[in-house]
């Protein structure tokens, strides 16, 4: 078979071969060409305007609309595109004289794709000559006669139906490390009125649409809709199975409660960042998924991974194509296929440590990140504050945004955005400066005072370190310290070319290869286009802008022997190495010990001797000043700090807090991650 290129090469040439005749005549397969055409691109009106007039004749007589009819099929079998194939004929060499024939017939074979698979049949297409009156001269025409089977495969007559009935999978179900269920299939209630059980009806709507924070009006509307029959239950809200109000509403009087099938995330706010929820479909996301078996009535993600793993958690539908009389009889079916459930995922998360985690943050606004450095697995993926994934599904309010100005903050999803990392990506220039040889960790630095700049040419600006007692500086010192002068000039020693290209080495710029999108880091919005940008980018200011993960991600490198882990969400993935031997294994041993003595020597920023945790912990602590310019002096900090276990080897903990300013900068989060640990013991 030829496609319609090679088909309307056929058709010009032997309209060429029958135009050098005495008596020019008209090519068939002109009209076969259009006809054709107009089917493969779904222009039903096209296809109608090529039949011949019989054709129009019966189709106007019956009790719908072709061409509605052909697009409606089309819609609910999902099909997108249509193949025609026929194959061209040669009149002259078949020894065919058209002045003799009334219709010609050409087997055709059909392909479309749809909701059911692949559907391919063959049919017929007849050409039908017909000649018009063009005032004194009669012109012949070929037109097509229509056939049913032009709509659809085992299509007879006009009055055939197609039946199409589906069979809906099981969406696939979620859960954490040890088989804990974040998001199952399951049950929901069901509440609403029967009218007639209660004595005060305004009373008992009032009372309920206060305890769910619904509209009193609009419950009122919903629990009186059968106004003949006040004893037949009017349902009006789904709530949780663990919603605390349960009991409440039933102490309403007239109130019931129905166990109805619906999607459960049974710890809510704990994991509603990272789960997400799922909702009815809406008219815009149906419209962006033409062909992909959706209708009015589903179900789709809307956030979280319930959003991101939607192809994987959907399955797919069963679908039942048949031919059925004008009296509903089936006549045969054409197609048939089982639903296949959608898949059930596990992830690395352990929601334990995640609840933990979150308790331990308290009200803060922040994010964490828990991950084994060794294998890759995150175990704890925190941002707060949080929604409750079924307050959302369910469509309730969520008392934590009564009394908010900005609802956002709920929304806001921490472990996905990037941010100022502060002092906690000296590390990162440390390792920077020994591989490049611009750095060596012995050499000790003088440096006085609270402030420096290299010379005048930097006009007012200053760089400034907090520890200003420490006049003698070397990498162990620095890091302790967190010396920020020290780092800015150890940034302007590696020089910018080269502190771009480690960035990229390390990830910077370049998507995580991490079972949830993030935002990918940065080092500088324009390059790293002056010595002032280059030295604050040193110490993790200036325009440096790091995910979570990535900074946690990175911090493995020193437990790894330079190598830098795979993160992993989901345990089907294999442990592995992101980046292999991005640094040199002494390196990373040097850079680890300058973190150890950040935690345990007295002197160090995160030591505290009051931890009892029992773990062997090296860190980095830092605080990320948010300045409109470099000229304000006060500004919003964010609070980090990176911690490991160095000797386990299977625990890295990031931690970033919000408006620590006045509250001990990174030193408040120092505390948390340090609570934390006493909190999950061994684990």
């Amino acid at each position: 078979m030829n496609r319609i290129r090679s088909m309307l090469f056929f058709a010009i040439l032997t309209g060429l071969v029958i135009g050098c005749s005495d008596e020019e005549q008209v090519n068939p397969e002109d009209s076969l060409v259009s006809y054709v055409e107009a089917w493969e691109g779904q222009n039903y009106d096209a296809m109608i305007a090529d039949l011949d007039e019989e054709s129009q004749a019966e189709l106007e007589g019956l009790d719908y609309v072709l061409q509605e009819r052909m697009e409606k099929v089309h819609e609910d079998l999902g099909v997108q595109t249509i193949q025609v194939e026929f194959e061209s004929r040669d009149f002259e060499e078949e020894e065919v004289d058209l002045d003799e024939v009334e219709e010609l017939v050409y087997p055709v074979e059909v392909q479309m794709d749809s909701i059911a698979g692949d559907i391919q049949y063959s049919s017929e297409v007849v050409l039908v000559k017909e000649i018009k009156i063009d005032g004194d001269d009669e012109v012949e025409e070929w037109k097509v006669a229509w056939h049913p089977s032009h709509l659809f495969m085992g299509l007879e007559t006009n009055e055939d139906k197609l039946d199409i009935s589906s069979e809906y999978p099981n969406r696939g179900e979620i859960f954490d490390r040890n088989g804990k269920k974040l998001a199952v299939n399951g049950e929901v209630y069901n509440t609403g009125f029967v009218p007639d059980r209660t004595e005060d009806f305004d009373g008992a709507t009032a009372a309920y649409a206060e305890l769910l924070n619904l509209d009193v009006e609009e419950v009122r509307r919903l629990a009186g809709r059968y106004p003949d029959n006040p004893d037949w239950f009017a349902d009006i809200q789904r709530i949780a199975l663990n919603d605390l109000r349960r009991d409440q509403l039933l102490d309403i009087q007239g109130v019931l409660l129905d166990r109805v099938e619906g999607r459960e995330y049974p710890f809510g706010d704990v994991s509603g960042h990272l789960i997400g929820y799922v909702g009815a479909i809406t008219a815009d996301e149906l419209e962006e998924r033409p062909g992909e078996g959706y209708n009015a009535h589903s179900i789709i993600g809307k956030r979280g991974l319930e959003l991101e793993l939607e192809e994987r958690l959907r399955g797919e539908r069963g679908v039942t194509i048949s031919i059925t009389d004008d009296e509903g009889n089936v006549k045969h079916v054409l197609k048939s296929s089982a639903p296949v459930d959608g898949e059930n995922i596990t992830l690395t998360i352990d929601v334990e440590m995640q609840r933990t985690l979150i308790s331990t943050m308290g009200e803060d606004a922040g994010t964490a990140v828990v991950m084994n450095p060794t294998t890759g697995e995150v175990l704890a993926l925190v941002s707060e504050p949080a929604f409750d994934s079924n307050l959302r599904y369910l469509g309730l309010r969520d008392p934590r945004a009564e009394g908010m100005d900005n609802t956002d903050v709920l929304f806001d999803r921490r472990f996905q955005n990037r941010y100022s990392p502060g002092s906690v990506f000296k590390p990162i220039t440390a390792a920077m400066g020994i591989e490049e040889g611009t750095l060596d960790p012995e050499e000790v630095l003088s440096i006085d005072g609270k402030q420096w700049q290299p010379d005048s040419s930097w006009g007012s600006y200053e760089i400034t370190r907090v520890n200003e007692n420490v006049s003698d500086v070397n990498l162990e010192t620095a890091m302790k310290f967190s010396d920020n002068i020290y780092f800015a000039r150890q940034a302007l020693n590696i020089g910018d070319s080269a502190m771009e290209e480690w960035a990229e080495l390390f990830g910077f710029g370049e998507s995580l290869p991490f079972g949830y999108p993030l935002y990918t880091s940065s080092i500088a919005n324009d390059g790293l286009n002056s010595d002032i940008l280059l030295a604050d980018t040193g110490y993790g200011q200036g325009e440096v802008q790091m995910n979570p993960v990535h900074l946690a991600t990175l911090y493995t490198m020193f437990v790894n022997e330079g190598s830098i882990v795979n993160p992993l969400l989901f345990t089907s993935e294999q442990p592995g190495m992101w980046k292999e031997n991005v640094i040199s294994s002494e390196t990373a041993e040097t850079v680890l010990n300058t973190l150890i003595s950040v935690v345990e020597d007295s002197d160090g920023t995160a030591y505290r001797p009051e931890a009892n945790h029992n773990r062997s912990m090296a860190g980095k602590t830092g605080t990320a000043e948010l300045k409109e310019s470099r000229e304000v002096t006060d500004g919003e900090q964010l609070g980090w700090y990176v911690a490991l276990d160095y000797e386990n080897k299977d625990l890295l903990v990031a931690m970033m807090i919000e408006n620590v300013e006045g509250r001990g900068g990174s030193g408040y989060t120092v505390n948390k991650v340090n609570e934390f640990l006493n909190r999950i013991g061994n684990w």
